[in-house]
């Protein structure tokens, strides 16, 4: 009997310690997500998008600052990866590139592929 208890409560244990384990994980992406305003890093990976948006980055400033001569060009780590699902539901606004299709969501701009897999934001 003593050691059916044991057992019990060993797994009980290892039960709770997995669930807090996922609790803990998934509490260390929120601040992320809450500083974008949008689900930020749940698009997986950008970086196709971050280096188009560098390329066209002289035909696209104006969106991403409209008010902004003097914008320089970003850095890689200067962007955020967002999950194409905002922007399904959204238009596109004008953006001047050809191959990007830029959004601009609770007053966020970001831009995504042109088959709207991936999407990323400044």
């Amino acid at each position: 009997m003593r050691i059916t208890r044991n057992v019990t409560t060993q797994t009980s244990l290892t039960c709770g310690s997995l669930t807090v384990l996922l609790l803990i994980l998934t509490l260390a992406q929120t601040p992320t997500a809450l500083s974008a305003g949008l689900e930020a890093g749940v698009g997986g990976n950008c970086s196709d998008v971050k280096q188009q948006i560098r390329r066209d980055w002289f035909s696209v400033k104006k969106f991403f600052q409209p008010n902004s001569e003097n914008l320089k060009r970003p850095r890689s780590r200067d962007f955020f990866c967002i999950s194409p699902a905002y922007a399904r539901e959204a238009f596109p606004q004008r953006s001047g590139s050809i191959s990007l299709k830029c959004y601009v969501i609770q007053g966020q701009h970001f831009c995504c592929d042109s088959r709207l897999q991936a999407c990323a934001g400044l």
